[in-house]
């Protein structure tokens, strides 16, 4: 079994190159699995990976580095109940200091991953090279760093969303500032690019290579404290043919009352019961909306997994606020189950391997 461990912050697009890797293998005969990775318990990914078949299990309540028995466990369970060939695991996007309390620990004990790829979203990797201000405080930033600094491949995704010259600048500052890393500038909705990233994966010994900065456990904790978590089912029912309207009213509504508090979304993802995503991040996405699909039916299931640097009852009554905005339109009525809102505790790695 080859074991491939995906880092990176929020909204980089860990998950949707996961997804279009195992597919390319699928498509050859490969067993694939993944581990999901949160601090919360009810994720949009594993909703997601399962509703597109692929056997999936989760490590929740707290990032791999401090729950290693449960990422321990859960591998053994995918081992032995489905016998994949390669297994993804992906890290919560908050996760830092993986090489040392993950990699180098699974590397010595079972289950050795044979790479290692920590994820940036294109656009903001550009401008924090660049020296641009970013939405989050110097904290959350702090692990935006470490977690790239820990790279033994680094692949800069979404690169279709730069022009051409953005892509080569943003390319080349990588380079220069990291030389010693490898760097990949890839768009993972294009399978000729995730392909090529899963044969760099097999062909080369990233995990083995990758070093174990060190790091300001104070720091880290502070950045994460910072961030709000919120996760939530959400149940429309609605007029035939009204459920598509609906639920872009939902999001645009979090939206707004989210930044009418000056939050500063990292991560905001919506998984439908038919299996559609829906992603925003903070590069901005103004293209969210053609991804809500026609709606048919009179029900509509939503499970909301919110990461954003607020307070968490904001951010709880953001998300209730906009549901009853929704509840108002003529033959909406909308059913809130109860919202899981909080901030991670204190990281405590399991092990922590210099």
């Amino acid at each position: 079994m080859q074991l491939h461990l995906v880092s990176g912050f929020l909204g980089s697009g860990k998950t949707t190159a996961i997804a279009a890797a195992a597919r390319w293998l699928m498509q050859r005969g490969k067993r694939v699995g993944v581990v999901t990775n949160d601090q919360g318990r009810y994720l949009v990914d594993t909703a997601f990976f399962r509703l597109g078949d692929l056997p999936a299990v989760e490590v929740t309540g707290g990032c791999f580095c401090c729950n290693y028995d449960d990422l321990d466990a859960r591998l053994t369970q995918l081992v032995e109940s489905y016998a994949p060939d390669v297994v993804f695991a992906e890290s919560v996007g908050s996760c830092a200091d993986l090489v040392a309390t993950v990699l180098k620990p699974l590397l010595e004990l079972r289950h050795a991953p044979a790479s290692l790829s920590v994820f940036a979203d294109a656009r903001l990797l550009r401008f924090r090279l660049l020296g641009y201000a970013l939405p989050f405080s110097d904290d959350i930033l702090y692990i935006f760093d470490k977690q790239i600094e820990e790279a033994g491949l680094l692949v800069i995704n979404k690169a279709d969303l730069l022009n051409s010259d953005e892509r080569r600048e943003v390319e080349a500052l990588a380079r220069e500032v990291y030389p010693q890393k490898n760097v990949r500038l890839q768009n993972s909705l294009d399978e000729s690019q995730v392909a090529a990233w899963v044969g760099s994966l097999r062909a080369n010994g990233f995990a083995a290579a990758a070093p174990s900065p060190a790091i300001d456990y104070q720091r880290y904790g502070q950045g994460e404290a910072e961030l709000a978590w919120l996760d939530q089912r959400i149940t429309l029912e609605v007029k035939p043919g009204q459920g598509q309207a609906a639920v872009v009213r939902l999001i645009e509504t979090i939206l707004e009352r989210l930044a009418a508090q000056d939050a500063s979304v990292a991560h905001l993802k919506f998984v439908l019961d038919d299996g559609a995503k829906i992603s925003i991040t903070a590069g901005g996405e103004t293209g969210w909306r053609a991804a809500v699909p026609d709606l048919p039916g009179q029900q509509i299931a939503l499970l909301v997994n919110a990461r954003v640097q607020t307070g968490a009852d904001l951010l709880r009554a953001a998300v209730a606020e906009a549901a009853q905005r929704v509840a108002g339109m003529p033959g909406v009525s909308v059913v809130l189950s109860p919202a899981d809102a909080f901030h991670p505790g204190f990281p405590n790695p399991t092990y922590r391997m210099d």
